[in-house]
């Protein structure tokens, strides 16, 4: 009889210990999944500081290989956008009005976005965001204000927030760094892949049409010229 007991005992120890150990197992693998998403995670934030700062530095280039801070004269800039340029920065502001989803023609507010560069006219210092939105009806406004020092070098980390709604600020040079970017809410990349980057496309492509219309106008002006020349020796 003790021998039957003592058998039965082993063999409860025998599958608390297995059973322990494949808890242990599993515990493990949850363990190592949950690493192997944060670092997918982190993955991705350092995949859109790239893009961020390729596109801040095609911006740069742009400036420098068209001389926009110093070109005058422009007057053609894209639909609802008006330019800015002083001696060292140029500002771009694109506006809109928010309008109602079931009345298209009825006005709710205003939104506007300005982007303005630091430059000496061959490299970029700062990049200045702003996003403003008011609303007509009840007054009330929120302004976003994201400041990055450093837009063509590496990482975004320095990349400051200030939110101000409707004179009262909710948050103040907050930086990229301490915003949460955990899995159940990647705040930080999604600003990053949801703002920032489009953003950041938009007025590339802006200065790129900016500059490509101003010197293709030249081009049209000089070229009837130089056909009304041509015209007048036929005589």
């Amino acid at each position: 009889m003790k021998k039957i007991i003592m058998a039965g005992a082993l063999i409860i120890s025998i599958a608390v210990v297995l059973g322990a150990q494949e808890a242990d197992k599993k515990g493990g693998k949850s363990e190592e999944k949950s690493l192997l998403s944060s670092e997918n995670l982190d993955a991705q934030g350092r995949s859109l500081d790239k893009q961020i700062a390729e596109l801040s530095a095609a911006i740069e280039n742009v400036i420098k290989r068209y001389d926009l801070l110093n070109t005058k004269g422009i007057r053609i800039v894209p639909y609802q956008m008006d330019l800015k340029q002083e001696k060292d920065y140029i500002e771009l502001e694109k506006h809109s009005f928010i309008k109602n989803d079931l009345y298209k023609d009825e006005i709710l507010g205003l939104r506007t976005k300005t982007f303005k560069i630091y430059t000496n006219g061959q490299t970029i210092s700062r990049i200045e965001t702003v996003i403003f939105e008011k609303n007509y009806y009840t007054g009330d406004w929120d302004m976003v204000t994201i400041i990055d020092p450093s837009p063509t070098a590496p990482g975004t980390d320095d990349v400051t927030f200030t939110h101000v709604k409707s004179g009262k600020k909710v948050q103040e040079n907050k930086k990229m760094s301490d915003i949460k970017n955990t899995l159940a809410s990647p705040i930080r990349n999604e600003i990053k892949r949801d703002f920032i980057v489009p953003t950041l496309t938009t007025f590339n492509n802006s200065l790129l049409f900016i500059a490509e219309a101003y010197y293709k106008s030249l081009k049209d002006v000089d070229g009837a010229m130089s056909d009304f020349l041509k015209g007048s020796t036929i005589n």
